[in-house]
């Protein structure tokens, strides 16, 4: 059966401790407000620059809230790519681990301050490779477009299989508030952002993405998977900072 739309998937929404969250959430470098603090957060040591990564960015961003990037390192047993945006007002914007068979590419959608430095770190064993390119954005995306709504959450993926390869696309909806906007009334909107993001097949872990609050609203994330089988189930689970947690799966398509 063709699937050329998203699919909404099976959701729940629950609530978690704040405490069980956090401690896997690298605190320090996701809010460090500089690059120098957020990498050493990382224990990010030597990077080197290296041709085998790519990541991909407009040149210029009509909108700062939502800019599309897409990050893919080639460099063998590639465990972790990190996201940094120099001037943002914390550098750090996601750490996304891959588990064998999960290729070590990412698109997703972030918040950009101001014209920056956007960098990628590939974390292979002990070494840290690196490329990065300039972002010219032309309104500010950290700040002012927050709101303060009622939360109702939901979730749709979609997992097409290509070959040996299964895309997965996921949407969920999030405020994914910064803490830096006010509200009408002129009050300070609590951040609010999803912390951790954890995909599973044949119940392992494939993917496990930590995220800071430059992920834009309505988060949106594609990873490729190798060893799935029509039919089978890739599971996603979410958690955020104020404790919710929610989970959606879809069988593996094309």
């Amino acid at each position: 059966m063709q699937r050329r739309t998203f699919l909404q998937s099976l959701f729940g929404l629950m609530l978690l401790p704040v405490n069980a969250i956090a401690a896997a959430w690298n605190k320090a470098a996701f809010e460090a407000s500089t690059l120098q603090q957020a990498t050493a957060g990382l224990s990010i040591q030597t990077e080197v620059p290296s041709d085998q990564i790519s990541l991909l960015a407009p040149d210029k961003a009509e909108n700062g809230a939502v800019v599309q990037i897409e990050m893919v390192s080639r460099i063998p047993n590639t465990e972790a790519l990190a996201l940094f945006v120099a001037d943002n007002p914390t550098p750090l914007i996601a750490n996304v681990m891959f588990a064998a068979g999960t290729q070590p590419k990412l698109v997703t959608r972030i918040k950009m301050a101001q014209t920056s430095q956007v960098k990628v770190v590939a974390k292979v064993g002990d070494r840290y490779f690196t490329t990065s390119k300039q972002v010219i954005v032309l309104e500010d995306g950290c700040g002012g477009t927050d709101t303060d709504a009622k939360f109702e959450p939901s979730m749709k993926m979609r997992a097409r299989l290509v070959g040996e390869v299964t895309e997965v696309k996921l949407i969920i909806v999030h405020p994914m508030t910064t803490g830096r906007s006010k509200n009408a009334a002129g009050e300070i909107i609590p951040a609010h952002f999803m912390q951790t993001i954890t995909a599973t097949l044949h119940d392992k872990v494939v993917l496990e993405a930590h995220c800071s609050t430059a992920i834009s609203k309505n988060p949106y994330f594609t990873f490729y998977v190798t060893g799935a089988k029509l039919g089978d189930q890739i599971m996603v689970k979410w958690q955020d900072n104020m404790g919710y947690a929610g989970q959606g799966q879809i069988a593996v398509a094309v």
